[in-house]
């Protein structure tokens, strides 16, 4: 090996070492919360893409500012947003994690259907907004958090087991999904209806869930008082034909970006 390279190997090796000094494992909850319906309601001409991706980020900005402490917002994934909360020994993280999830499904179907009322567009995108919905899926387990260059990632099997149980077997678009090791510990109420299921992956074998389909109870009325006001539908249309056309990508996520560093500011 040149001289040269030697030195760069070196470099990289001592920063790796240096990440994995200062990583950081614990138990923690994984929630995925996933929009579904994504994949077909990008297919479109430009307009309509920028269009896609404004509505796709109110929705998780929408799931995002419900994130109750200690869950924490930690990345977008494309049309989901990962979040993590860790556990210190009491019971807090596990009844945040069971109020978060309520909540994301009520702020979904509440901005859902405002999205719906305050439409000024006539686009694919703008007119098919009722066929997105929302899937969650919970689990529980180590996460190792480590920093690499500037970037901060969340590592372990748990974590794997999580992103897996998105590409399940459940032929429906909207449900909680609860692994066996996330159910022990947040116990949900008796009355909610959940089914045991069996997801089986290679690599990782069979895993346990609950599921309840159609996940948490519709909140989806807006203020009727707002729905169909003039204003509304005309500030609408000025977003996605005058806002979104100079800057085109640099918009995209930048609402549910804006709410995750909100989140992270108030929550430090």
């Amino acid at each position: 090996m040149a001289p040269g390279s030697r030195d760069l190997h070196n470099r990289g090796i001592a920063g790796t070492l240096t990440a994995m000094a200062q990583s950081d494992q614990s138990d923690s909850h994984i929630l995925l919360a996933d929009i579904s319906g994504y994949t077909g309601f990008l297919r479109a001409n430009q307009v309509t893409l920028r269009h896609a991706n404004y509505i796709i980020s109110e929705l998780l900005a929408a799931i995002i500012k419900q994130a109750r402490s200690p869950v924490r917002p930690d990345k977008l994934e494309g049309d989901a947003v990962l979040l993590v909360a860790p556990v210190d020994g009491s019971t807090k993280a596990d009844s945040m994690v069971r109020q978060s999830i309520g909540d994301f499904f009520q702020a979904f179907d509440r901005r859902r259907a405002q999205l719906i009322a305050d439409n000024g567009c006539g686009c694919e995108a703008c007119m098919t907004i009722g066929q997105l919905d929302l899937k969650v899926v919970s689990h529980f387990g180590p996460v190792l958090r480590y920093k690499l260059a500037q970037f901060d990632e969340l590592a372990g099997f748990d974590m794997i087991i999580a992103h897996r149980l998105l590409k399940n077997s459940l032929d429906c678009s909207r449900y909680l999904m609860i692994s066996e090791a996330a159910w022990a510990r947040l116990s949900p109420v008796a009355d909610l209806s959940f089914e045991r299921h069996v997801e089986s992956y290679e690599g990782v074998g069979e895993i346990p869930v609950m599921v309840m389909r159609g996940g948490w109870s519709a909140d989806a009325n807006a203020p009727s008082d707002q729905e169909t006001t003039l204003f509304r539908r005309l500030s609408d249309f000025v977003v996605k034909h005058v806002m979104l056309l100079p800057f085109g990508k640099a918009l995209i996520r930048r609402n549910a970006k804006r709410a995750l560093h909100h989140h992270d500011h108030h929550r430090h």
